[in-house]
């Protein structure tokens, strides 16, 4: 690894550290997901064997964002949240003092803060007590960044239980994918009588929509007693929106430069064209299309760079983050993805080159577990690497199910939305549904318990680490006609081929 990003993985990991009080938060937010799981009926969420014990910091971001945006639930039924009266800002205006005084646990908005591209918005909300001022935010077409502050002026304490935002007509629905709300610089996100807490959202402008302007935010917050946390009703819950302007391309005439390329990167036969590269103040952006024609489906590129070149200057922008069918409301399937890198300001380049170190993808008809939960086998696996782990009792796992094992190398990083390095995810996707052998379609049902010691991933800094999930499908599905078929949406499958592709250039 160069030293640069050996540094910057270091610092993200000296920067965050797991205690006792993240884990009463993720403990909040749990209660507060199945006291709301109870009163609504719910889209199926997929799951995904998030792990507990990566890089530090990969775990890191369940910390530093204290819930996902969007409930598990399909979102709070707000008709009864009511109340909530606009007006502008009276805090005093002091330039985003309270953000720019320690640094942001967003990098990304940390560095936009600095080169002084967020525009105040100054617009506040009220109800029942609570506060929300809208400071200021920041968009350039396809990244929305916004800077609040909420005060609690009650005598209970309230944590955020979920947000919404429209833009013009449309408001984006459940499940918000690639939406995070997370605190500016604090590790608690619990809002205790008087207090106040700085957050900052952010969000990808959907890409079926036409720019508008007008954008209307809205949170929830909810209590933190144990009624407030495991009820269904709205009594506890309190919402807050406040409507804004926001140019949604302000930077067009002046700073943004889009490169058409559309050349095709071909990696282990798979071809992979590249569409345009975008350079705006806030990211660089490269725009990517699968060909339809390919025999495998491509999760990932392995180990991007983008190297720039203008007059005797050279850039290389490491370590991107992605935009994807599943992480965005921007694309519906996976024949498309973005890659978005940092800012560079070598935005007019003589030449620029993509350079990868190969793929992670699988044929479509390997993407399955077929398994006999009675004996206990796995007929079919995704990829050779899985094995099967005896010793369930000290997992407190069930007879019926099967615990899966797998050893990975040659690991991979890439940066989130909060600009923290992360190591690539290696677990599995599974489907919602799953299917018998005679035909038959069930629902699949996650664990009401944890397993003990058991599941996620874990990776270290050498590019080595483990997968560990559970085939789990319910309490009577041992009872279904076996062997039992498990669609997979994806997978961890590296294929190194170091690859570039020159995207443009002058001479």
């Amino acid at each position: 690894m160069l030293e640069k990003e050996e540094r910057i993985l270091k610092q993200d990991a000296q920067e965050v550290h797991l205690n006792a009080e993240s884990i009463q938060e993720m403990k909040i937010y749990h209660a507060m997901r199945s006291g709301i799981n109870k009163g609504k009926k719910r889209s199926k969420r997929r799951f995904y064997s998030y792990g507990a014990g990566t890089v530090l910091a990969t775990a890191a971001a369940v910390v530093l964002i204290i819930f996902s945006i969007g409930l598990p639930t399909g979102g709070t039924d707000d008709s009864g949240l009511g109340g909530s009266v606009q007006a502008a800002s009276t805090t005093s205006w002091n330039d985003f003092a309270a953000y720019r005084k320690q640094p942001l646990t967003n990098r990304v908005v940390g560095d936009i803060l600095e080169r002084n591209l967020v525009k105040p918005v100054r617009q506040s909300a009220t109800n029942n007590g609570y506060r929300m001022d809208v400071d200021g935010a920041v968009t350039d077409g396809r990244k929305v960044y916004i800077l609040f502050n909420v005060h609690n002026d009650t005598d209970e304490e309230v944590i955020p239980a979920d947000t919404k935002i429209q833009f013009g007509d449309f408001e984006v629905p459940y499940p918000h994918r690639g939406a995070a709300l997370e605190m500016a610089y604090d590790t608690d996100s619990r809002i205790q009588p008087g207090q106040s807490k700085d957050f900052i959202y952010s969000t990808n402008y959907p890409a079926s929509i036409a720019y508008s302007k007008d954008v209307k935010f809205t949170l929830i917050l909810t209590g933190t007693s144990d009624q407030a946390l495991t009820s269904s009703s709205n009594k506890y819950r309190t919402s807050m929106e406040v409507s804004f302007q926001l140019e949604p391309d302000p930077f067009k005439d002046r700073e943004e430069h889009t490169l058409p390329v559309n050349r095709t990167l071909t990696v282990d036969g798979q071809k992979i064209k590249v569409r345009q590269v975008q350079y705006t103040p806030l990211n660089t952006y490269v725009d990517l299309e699968y060909d339809p024609a390919n025999t495998k489906q491509i999760f990932s590129l392995l180990n991007p760079v983008l190297i720039t070149t203008t007059g005797s200057q050279t850039e290389k922008l490491v370590y991107p983050g992605r935009m994807t069918a599943d992480n965005s409301e921007v694309y519906k399937d996976h024949s498309q993805a973005t890659l978005v890198f940092r800012h560079t300001e070598l935005n007019q380049p003589d030449s620029a080159i993509l350079k990868i170190e190969g793929i992670s993808a699988l044929e479509p008809d390997r993407m399955k577990f077929v398994v006999d939960l009675n004996k206990q086998q796995v007929i079919e696996a995704p990829t050779d690497d899985f094995e099967i782990v005896t010793s369930k009792k000290e997992h407190h796992a069930t007879e019926a199910e099967i615990l899966l094992r797998r050893k990975v190398s040659k690991l991979f990083y890439y940066t989130d939305s909060q600009g923290a390095v992360q190591a690539e995810y290696i677990g599995a996707g599974l489907a919602d549904k799953f299917t018998d052998a005679n035909g038959q379609v069930h629902e699949r049902t996650n664990r009401e318990t944890a397993l003990h010691n058991f599941g996620g991933t874990t990776t270290s800094r050498n590019g080595e680490g483990f997968n560990e999930m559970s085939l789990f499908f319910g309490s009577q599905a041992a009872d279904y006609p076996q062997p039992l078929t498990q669609s997979v949406e994806r997978i961890w499958n590296p294929i190194l081929e170091t690859h570039s592709i020159e995207l443009f250039s002058k001479k």
